[in-house]
Protein backbone atom coordinates (compact mmCIF):
# COMPACT_ATOMS: atom_id res chain seq x y z
CA UNK A 1 0.00 0.00 0.00
CA UNK A 2 1.25 3.77 -0.78
CA UNK A 3 2.08 5.57 2.25
CA UNK A 4 2.59 9.21 0.93
CA UNK A 5 -0.07 10.92 -0.65
CA UNK A 6 -0.66 12.15 -4.04
CA UNK A 7 -4.02 13.69 -5.05
CA UNK A 8 -5.50 15.51 -1.47
CA UNK A 9 -1.61 16.97 -1.27
CA UNK A 10 2.19 15.95 -1.86
CA UNK A 11 3.13 15.91 1.90
CA UNK A 12 1.50 14.54 4.93
CA UNK A 13 1.21 18.14 5.97
CA UNK A 14 -0.36 19.69 3.09
CA UNK A 15 -2.85 16.48 3.22
CA UNK A 16 -3.85 17.11 6.72
CA UNK A 17 -4.65 20.98 6.07
CA UNK A 18 -6.34 20.31 3.06
CA UNK A 19 -8.76 17.65 5.00
CA UNK A 20 -9.32 19.54 7.93
CA UNK A 21 -10.23 22.77 6.33
CA UNK A 22 -12.83 20.94 4.25
CA UNK A 23 -14.51 18.98 7.30
CA UNK A 24 -15.88 20.09 10.08
CA UNK A 25 -14.14 20.35 12.70
CA UNK A 26 -16.11 17.98 14.99
CA UNK A 27 -15.74 15.44 12.21
CA UNK A 28 -12.06 15.68 11.58
CA UNK A 29 -11.97 14.92 15.49
CA UNK A 30 -14.44 12.12 15.11
CA UNK A 31 -13.42 10.19 12.26
CA UNK A 32 -9.09 10.94 12.95
CA UNK A 33 -8.78 11.29 16.51
CA UNK A 34 -8.52 7.77 17.79
CA UNK A 35 -7.50 7.79 20.85
CA UNK A 36 -9.34 10.15 21.50
CA UNK A 37 -7.33 12.42 23.14
CA UNK A 38 -8.82 15.86 21.19
CA UNK A 39 -6.06 15.48 18.28
CA UNK A 40 -4.35 14.21 15.89
CA UNK A 41 -0.66 15.51 15.99
CA UNK A 42 1.43 15.21 13.68
CA UNK A 43 3.78 12.60 13.53
CA UNK A 44 1.60 10.18 16.21
CA UNK A 45 -0.62 7.37 15.69
CA UNK A 46 -3.67 9.28 14.95
CA UNK A 47 -1.51 11.00 11.11
CA UNK A 48 -0.17 7.57 10.59
CA UNK A 49 -4.16 6.10 10.35
CA UNK A 50 -4.96 8.87 8.19
CA UNK A 51 -2.67 8.61 5.87
CA UNK A 52 -3.26 4.81 5.49
CA UNK A 53 -6.58 5.60 4.78
CA UNK A 54 -6.03 8.49 2.92
CA UNK A 55 -3.88 6.17 0.14
CA UNK A 56 -6.62 3.67 0.77
CA UNK A 57 -8.81 6.22 -1.07
CA UNK A 58 -6.64 7.61 -3.41
CA UNK A 59 -6.39 3.34 -4.51
CA UNK A 60 -9.53 3.34 -5.10
CA UNK A 61 -9.54 6.17 -7.78
CA UNK A 62 -6.78 4.25 -8.95
CA UNK A 63 -8.63 1.13 -9.67
CA UNK A 64 -11.74 3.24 -10.50
CA UNK A 65 -10.37 5.21 -13.20
CA UNK A 66 -6.94 2.86 -13.94
CA UNK A 67 -8.34 1.21 -17.40
CA UNK A 68 -10.27 4.54 -18.66
CA UNK A 69 -7.66 7.03 -17.73
CA UNK A 70 -4.24 5.73 -16.83
CA UNK A 71 -4.59 5.87 -13.27
CA UNK A 72 -2.51 5.64 -10.87
CA UNK A 73 -0.57 8.99 -11.67
CA UNK A 74 2.30 9.82 -10.42
CA UNK A 75 2.18 13.10 -8.39
CA UNK A 76 4.14 15.38 -10.84
CA UNK A 77 1.48 13.38 -13.42
CA UNK A 78 -1.38 14.54 -11.68
CA UNK A 79 -0.51 17.97 -11.26
CA UNK A 80 -0.24 18.14 -14.79
CA UNK A 81 -4.13 17.45 -15.20
CA UNK A 82 -6.17 20.41 -16.06
CA UNK A 83 -7.30 22.36 -12.61
CA UNK A 84 -10.83 21.06 -12.48
CA UNK A 85 -10.06 17.31 -13.28
CA UNK A 86 -7.73 17.45 -9.92
CA UNK A 87 -10.60 19.09 -8.12
CA UNK A 88 -12.88 16.60 -9.36
CA UNK A 89 -10.54 13.80 -8.12
CA UNK A 90 -9.51 15.23 -4.90
CA UNK A 91 -13.31 15.77 -4.02
CA UNK A 92 -13.69 12.39 -4.85
CA UNK A 93 -11.07 10.93 -2.47
CA UNK A 94 -12.20 13.50 0.32
CA UNK A 95 -15.67 11.57 0.40
CA UNK A 96 -13.71 8.36 0.37
CA UNK A 97 -11.54 9.08 3.11
CA UNK A 98 -13.86 9.47 5.95
CA UNK A 99 -15.30 5.56 5.61
CA UNK A 100 -11.73 4.55 4.51
CA UNK A 101 -10.74 5.58 8.31
CA UNK A 102 -13.75 4.15 9.62
CA UNK A 103 -15.34 1.45 8.07
CA UNK A 104 -12.57 -1.07 10.54
CA UNK A 105 -14.54 -0.12 13.82
CA UNK A 106 -16.69 -2.68 15.24
CA UNK A 107 -19.72 0.27 15.87
CA UNK A 108 -19.54 0.46 11.62
CA UNK A 109 -20.29 -3.01 10.75
CA UNK A 110 -24.24 -1.99 10.35
CA UNK A 111 -24.87 0.43 7.17
CA UNK A 112 -27.74 2.36 9.52
CA UNK A 113 -24.92 2.91 11.21
CA UNK A 114 -21.97 3.98 8.89
CA UNK A 115 -22.48 7.34 7.59
CA UNK A 116 -19.80 7.76 5.58
CA UNK A 117 -20.88 5.07 3.86
CA UNK A 118 -22.95 7.13 2.16
CA UNK A 119 -20.52 9.52 0.72
CA UNK A 120 -18.03 6.51 0.01
CA UNK A 121 -20.72 5.31 -2.64
CA UNK A 122 -21.70 8.71 -3.86
CA UNK A 123 -17.88 9.51 -4.84
CA UNK A 124 -17.47 5.64 -5.95
CA UNK A 125 -20.60 6.29 -8.41
CA UNK A 126 -18.95 9.60 -9.60
CA UNK A 127 -15.94 8.09 -10.38
CA UNK A 128 -17.87 5.25 -12.26
CA UNK A 129 -19.47 7.92 -14.52
CA UNK A 130 -16.06 9.43 -14.89
CA UNK A 131 -14.83 6.40 -16.02
CA UNK A 132 -17.34 5.43 -18.08
CA UNK A 133 -17.00 8.67 -19.76
CA UNK A 134 -20.67 9.82 -19.13
CA UNK A 135 -19.61 12.63 -21.68
CA UNK A 136 -17.41 13.67 -19.04
CA UNK A 137 -14.03 12.52 -19.93
CA UNK A 138 -11.73 14.05 -17.77
CA UNK A 139 -9.99 16.99 -19.91
CA UNK A 140 -6.06 16.14 -20.66
CA UNK A 141 -6.38 12.31 -20.43
CA UNK A 142 -6.51 11.75 -23.82
CA UNK A 143 -8.88 8.85 -25.50
CA UNK A 144 -8.44 5.54 -23.88
CA UNK A 145 -5.45 3.23 -25.74
CA UNK A 146 -7.27 0.24 -28.40
CA UNK A 147 -6.98 -3.00 -26.78
CA UNK A 148 -6.05 -6.18 -29.27
CA UNK A 149 -9.07 -8.26 -29.09
CA UNK A 150 -7.97 -11.39 -31.53
CA UNK A 151 -4.28 -10.79 -32.51
CA UNK A 152 -2.49 -9.21 -35.06
CA UNK A 153 -3.31 -8.31 -38.47
CA UNK A 154 -0.59 -9.08 -41.12
CA UNK A 155 -0.30 -6.00 -43.53
CA UNK A 156 2.36 -6.33 -45.44
CA UNK A 157 2.09 -5.96 -49.12
CA UNK A 158 1.53 -9.55 -50.13
CA UNK A 159 -1.39 -9.90 -51.51
CA UNK A 160 -1.84 -13.82 -51.95
CA UNK A 161 -2.28 -16.52 -49.83
CA UNK A 162 -2.49 -20.21 -50.95
CA UNK A 163 -3.35 -19.22 -54.68
CA UNK A 164 -6.13 -16.43 -53.13
CA UNK A 165 -6.35 -13.30 -54.58
CA UNK A 166 -6.95 -10.73 -51.45
CA UNK A 167 -7.99 -6.95 -52.44
CA UNK A 168 -6.46 -4.06 -49.45
CA UNK A 169 -9.33 -1.63 -49.98
CA UNK A 170 -7.57 0.81 -47.78
CA UNK A 171 -4.94 1.17 -50.05
CA UNK A 172 -6.70 0.34 -53.35
CA UNK A 173 -8.29 3.53 -54.09
CA UNK A 174 -11.57 2.21 -53.83
CA UNK A 175 -12.92 4.29 -50.58
CA UNK A 176 -12.38 1.31 -48.20
CA UNK A 177 -15.65 -0.51 -47.97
Amino acid sequence: MATTPRYVATTVADAVTYVRNALDPDVWVQVFDADRDGTVASASADETEFVRALCRAETRVDEALGASHGFPKAADAFAALPAGAQDSIRECVLELLPWERVKFRPSMKDEAKAPYRVLWKDAKERLTKLADDNKARLPGAGAPAPTPLAGVVDLSDDTTNDGLVWTRNATSGSGGY
